[in-house]
């Protein structure tokens, strides 16, 4: 199954877990996000993501560069609890 795949699987499974009214701001949410042209100006696979430096979980201060001297690196950006 391809991620598109197993993500519309999860976003149909959800409308019966998320009361509609939540659901509908959730949907209205991302929508707008699509609008605003934020997708057309996200990076990209493949693309080289600029020099950064963000706080880990531990909030101790990470760069980019250090990571990328220990192998590959995957960002997640966590949007906080609902």
């Amino acid at each position: 199954m391809s991620l598109a795949e197993d993500l519309a699987r999860v976003r149909e499974e959800s409308k019966g877990l998320i009361p509609a009214d939540q659901y509908e701001v959730m949907i209205r949410a991302t929508e707008n996000l699509a609008k605003s042209g934020i997708i057309e100006s996200a990076l990209k696979q493949g693309d080289i993501a600029p020099e950064f430096v963000l706080p880990n979980a531990m909030g101790a201060n990470v760069s980019l560069s250090e990571l990328l001297k220990k192998g590959p690196v995957v960002l997640s950006f966590y949007r906080g609890g609902w």
